[in-house]
């Protein structure tokens, strides 16, 4: 039986929806085929009839909750699944699954390249962990960092292969838009959007609008719930969950958006607000504040845990609302995704390789 080839074989965890929508745009220009580890529980996947009607091929090491999978069953299994197959680059999605990063060390160096998703705010670059993640990217000729933030990390460790910065993590759901290109309101509404733990750093934005009596909705759960509901004041309205499919809404109600986090690898709310014309305020510990709020001028960031930053940001938003929204709704999203996704067409036709 002659062996199926694919142009590029994706080792990734789970079939998170912007991450389906990202491996379709690059599939309908390369073939494509998809190995997953597993399902993280409550996160948003693609489901089983999505993923039927995908433009690439894909593979389930396991289908059950991913944190509970028998890792030496699914290495042998990937082995299995490579062994039967062709292909010409294989990506791997950073270094947290053992089964991909084991494969690293049995497999070309110049058929490897990584995908990186982490930024150099979090991620440990020193001792153990930082000689085990120089030993996982040496094993690759090429890497696909997001952004500038990310791209750190390989320059840090000083990796000498081909970079190609993909300007995202995905590519999240656009339905039609419609929204007012000019807003007429003085008094403007903040919005957060998120889970409601530690590292979106909530209490500082809580005790930032206490302060300023503005207004501020908080959209999600988590465990910080009622802490945060009892430091806030009347300002500050919580709505608890909302379906995406309602989101558009609540967008659209609102004037700025919010993301105040202490750690946040990419931030693929921010690009969703900012679709829905809003402008945005960001610590400078979001991953995607590069690409998608200081290029294009969408809106603002500040220092983290600053308290005079932080109301700097608000002021410099207020008094130039119009150029920030303009920005905002005229950010070129087809643009970008097609970047995104021939940043690794590029890496398939790239000559020194």
């Amino acid at each position: 039986m002659q062996k199926a080839i694919y142009d590029i074989v994706f080792l990734t965890g789970t079939p998170s929806f912007y991450k389906t929508n990202l491996f379709n745009c690059i599939a309908k220009k390369r073939s494509v085929l998809v190995i997953y580890c597993g399902y993280y529980n409550g996160a948003e996947n693609s489901t089983e009839e999505e993923l039927n009607k995908s433009k690439f091929d894909y593979i389930f090491l396991d289908k059950g909750d991913i944190e509970k999978r028998n890792k030496i069953k699914c290495f042998f299994k990937l082995i299995s699944a490579l062994r039967g197959i062709g292909y010409k680059k294989i990506i791997h999605e950073g270094w947290y699954i053992p089964e991909y990063v084991l494969h690293s060390f049995i497999t070309p160096k110049l058929k490897n390249a990584t995908m990186c998703e982490s930024t150099i705010y979090e991620s440990n670059i020193s001792g153990l962990r930082g000689f085990i993640k120089r030993a996982i990217i040496n094993r690759c000729s090429s890497a696909l960092p997001s952004g500038v933030a990310h791209k750190a990390i390989f320059d840090a460790m000083g990796f000498k292969g081909d970079i190609y910065i993909t300007g995202g993590v995905g590519i999240f759901h656009k339905p039609e838009r419609v929204v007012e290109k000019d807003k007429d309101s003085t008094e403007k509404k903040y919005l957060y959007v998120g889970r409601l733990i530690p590292c979106k750093n909530l209490e500082f934005l809580i005790e930032r609008f206490n302060e300023n009596g503005k207004s501020l909705t908080i959209v999600g759960k988590g465990e910080l719930e009622n802490k945060l509901k009892a430091m806030a004041k009347e300002n500050i309205t919580f709505k608890g969950f909302v379906e995406n499919n309602k989101l558009p809404e609540v967008y659209k109600a609102h004037d700025v958006f919010i993301l105040p986090s202490r750690t946040e690898t990419w931030g693929l709310v921010v690009e969703e607000a900012i679709y829905w014309g809003l402008p945005v305020i960001t610590s400078d510990r979001v991953g995607c504040s590069n690409e998608m709020v200081i290029v294009p001028k969408t809106g603002v960031t500040f220092e983290l845990d600053n308290k005079d930053s932080f109301n700097n940001a608000i002021n410099n938003i207020e008094s130039n609302y119009k150029l920030y929204r303009d920005n905002a709704l005229s950010f070129d999203f087809e643009e970008r995704d097609k970047k995104q996704a021939n940043c690794f067409i590029e890496l398939l036709i790239n000559k020194k390789q």
